[in-house]
């Protein structure tokens, strides 16, 4: 019978041994993974922050266009004031057309010039425009991926709840069955004395 509970405890004493060897190897899978999580998480943080930060730079552009166009604006009214004052002189010089003949011409020249400088100047605020319409849509993109950057993340750190609750049940289960473990070997001995 001595042979008997020998040879038990033996078998016992190596799968508790298997069984700790199985909890160490899923101790350091679990660790890997954990690392991996966290290194996927810094990454997402450090891509997270220079969005953020493209965003701000694109907020400062935006801040900066706008100066632009409402100094555009300023001048475009300072422009009209003009055009409106010109408008009247020319047409004093149009009830003098008689006597002014020459010098007349000179102006409606100068109108014309002053005509397609406002052209090009139209030109230029389309083309500004377009540049904020641009602007608008990259923030938003930037916008956009980083709320998916987010939900990334929230999604890593729930998988990362699930592993550690699976890490806690086995190590409660591995604390039971070592409670088990030493309660069972003096149960046989006590029957046999």
């Amino acid at each position: 019978m001595e042979t008997f509970l020998n040879r038990l405890n033996l078998i016992l004493v190596a799968l508790l041994g298997g069984l700790i060897v199985y909890q160490w190897s899923g101790e350091s899978r679990a660790d890997e993974k954990i690392v991996d999580l966290r290194t996927n998480v810094r990454g997402l943080e450090h891509r997270l922050a220079e969005q953020v930060e493209a965003l701000r730079r694109a907020n400062e552009d935006i801040k900066d266009f706008k100066s632009v166009v409402a100094n555009f604006k300023a001048k475009t009214d300072d422009d009209d004031a003009q055009i409106r004052k010109d408008k009247a002189r020319i047409f004093v010089l149009e009830r003098d057309a008689t006597s002014h003949a020459a010098e007349s011409e000179s102006l409606k020249r100068s109108v014309a010039a002053y005509k397609e400088a406002l052209a090009v100047r139209d030109a230029d605020i389309r083309t500004l425009l377009d540049q904020r319409a641009k602007l608008v849509e990259a923030a938003s993109d930037a916008s956009h991926k980083a709320g998916t950057a987010v939900g990334l993340y929230n999604d890593l750190v729930a998988k990362y709840e699930g592993l550690v609750g699976k890490y806690n049940d086995l190590a409660k289960r591995f604390q039971a069955a070592t409670a088990a473990a030493n309660d069972n070997p003096k149960a046989p001995g006590d029957a046999h004395s």
